[in-house]
């Protein structure tokens, strides 16, 4: 963006950031990128002014933090006049620091519940049943059947996250069957491999 007074905008910067406005939200009202916005307020010493300069009293915060419970950070800070940056300051919603097994538990969860809903897809997308007895009162009991062992990229429900338009494609080299029916496909198969 190309302005035709640096100084006044320089101002404009710094005038903001007085008044308690946070990084994203100056970059938002005058359309420039939070670089410049940082190298000024560097500058100036600026940078935590938006949190110092915004005092409220303990009753006023104590309105803030139950508003903010049902309503967003921007809807609050409207309300009462504030930063966005001053409402998360003042907030009980603070992000609490994770430790390196509960961050571990959480990406593994995260990845659980993708793959299921990548299954739950897949399995609506065949039918939702056995296509050979029909059952269909568990979906841990359904399997994807590889008609041609020889074009299978990958098992269907192996970890990892992959797309749904390539988890489609696999899905249509497959029949949805049972794990008893998939049994009895696999001892069939079994047995003329044998002969």
């Amino acid at each position: 963006m190309v302005r035709e007074n640096k100084k006044s905008f320089k101002e404009d910067i710094l005038k903001m950031r007085e008044d308690g406005f946070s990084y994203n939200e100056i970059k938002n009202k005058l359309g420039c990128t939070k670089a410049v916005i940082s190298y000024h307020c560097k500058r100036w010493n600026l940078t935590d002014i938006g949190l110092l300069k915004t005092k409220l009293d303990n009753e006023t915060i104590e309105k803030l933090k139950e508003y903010y419970k049902t309503h967003t950070s921007k809807e609050t800070s409207e309300k009462f006049g504030v930063s966005i940056s001053c409402v998360k300051k003042y907030s009980d919603k603070k992000i609490i620091p994770l430790s390196n097994e509960e961050r571990k538990k959480r990406k593994y969860n995260k990845v659980k519940s993708f793959i299921q809903k990548i299954k739950e897809r897949a399995v609506e997308y065949k039918g939702g049943k056995c296509e050979i007895c029909g059952y269909n009162k568990c979906m841990r009991s359904l399997d994807f059947h590889h008609l041609d062992p020889h074009e299978k990229e990958f098992g269907i429900g192996s970890r990892g996250s992959r797309s749904w338009k390539r988890v489609k494609k696999e899905v249509d080299k497959c029949i949805l069957v049972c794990s008893n029916c998939h049994g009895e496909i696999h001892e069939e198969i079994d047995k003329n491999n044998e002969m």
